[in-house]
This record gives C-alpha cells, structure tokens and sequence, in this order.
C-alpha cells in the first residue's frame, strides 16, 4: 500500500467525521450518561462558558454533553476501514483480522462501559462510517462523477475523472455498472 495515500485517506474520512461531528454535537443536547456530569449539566451557560469548561481545565480536555455520535468508535471504525482497503492481510487472513476486529470491538465496548456515550452514540457512528466509506472511495475510485470527484481525486494526486482497473476491482460489491452513470 501506498503510505502516503493511506494516511491522506485516513485524514480525509476522520475531517468528515470530524465536521459532521461538530454539527450533531452542537444540534444534539443528551444528558450526559455519566454521572461526573450530571451537576455540571443543571447549571445554564452560553458557548463561552462552555468552551472554557471543556478546553480551559487542562489536558486532556474533560467534555460534557459531547455525545452524537461517537468520535471514539468513529475513529476506530475509520482506522478499520482504511485496514481492509489497503492491507490484504486484513482480507485474507482471518485470524489477523479476527484479532483486530476483537480490539476495536473491544475498545467499542469499553466506550460504552465506561459510561462515555449512549448505544445509540455508537450504533449513529458505525451508520455514519459507513456511509462515508461508501461516499468518499466511490469518488477517489472515479465510479461516482462530479465536482467532489475531482476534488477528492486531485487531493490524493490521481487523475481525475478516469477509472483504472485497480478502482474497478474493488470497487463497492453493490454498485453496479447501470448506477455509475449517476451524479451523486
């Protein structure tokens, strides 16, 4: 696998995890499902104070509230993608890939164990990778055509509006020849 278009890619779908997380966390208002942050919540703040809570106390940085969806299983999840895409022992090797599967699920459970999110936080991140792996390597691979194509394909330095052979055979088991003529 090419490094640096491994780590490009990895970059890429954490920014869009990390944008579309910045939208739901600041739309979305839970209670905070542990209970170190159930006084903080009572007290009303404008975005200031709230900043200053989270950011100003130090390192790591301590948030409440900062729960749809979940950026710990995101990350995993993202990392995992990029496994299976590049790495073909994480295809072909199943107890490689067993194994690794086993750890971040595990590291799925300790997120939820610990009281840091809400199942429906971890269930909107595995959706929401989901469909960012389909929506972004669909463009890089060239399969889906338009302006973010162009963008995502000269970002990673390929050509952009062709297709290679490597792009055709492993391109999403469910898209089909008839739906690459679409725009979206």
């Amino acid at each position: 696998a090419n490094g640096k278009l491994v780590l490009q890619q990895l970059l890429h779908l954490n920014a869009m995890v990390f944008l579309t997380r910045t939208t739901t966390v600041c739309v979305t208002g839970l209670p905070q499902p542990n209970p170190r942050c159930a006084n903080i919540q009572a007290f009303p703040v404008n975005y200031a104070e709230a900043f200053q809570f989270v950011i100003g106390r130090g390192f790591p940085p301590r948030a409440c509230g900062d729960l749809i969806y979940s950026g710990h299983v995101a990350c995993t999840l993202t990392c995992m993608t990029i496994l299976h895409k590049h790495f073909d022992y994480m295809n072909h090797n199943l107890v490689a890939s067993g194994s690794i599967w086993a750890i971040a699920l595990l590291g799925i459970y300790a997120t939820l164990s610990c009281r840091s999110h809400y199942t429906v936080d971890v269930v909107l991140a595995f959706y929401f990778i989901f469909f960012f792996r389909e929506y972004y390597f669909l463009r890089s691979q060239g399969i889906v055509k338009g302006p973010v194509t162009n963008l995502i394909q000269w970002l990673e330095c390929t050509n952009p509006g062709t297709t290679d052979t490597i792009a055709e055979e492993t391109a999403a088991p469910l898209i089909t020849r008839k739906m690459r003529r679409f725009h979206i």
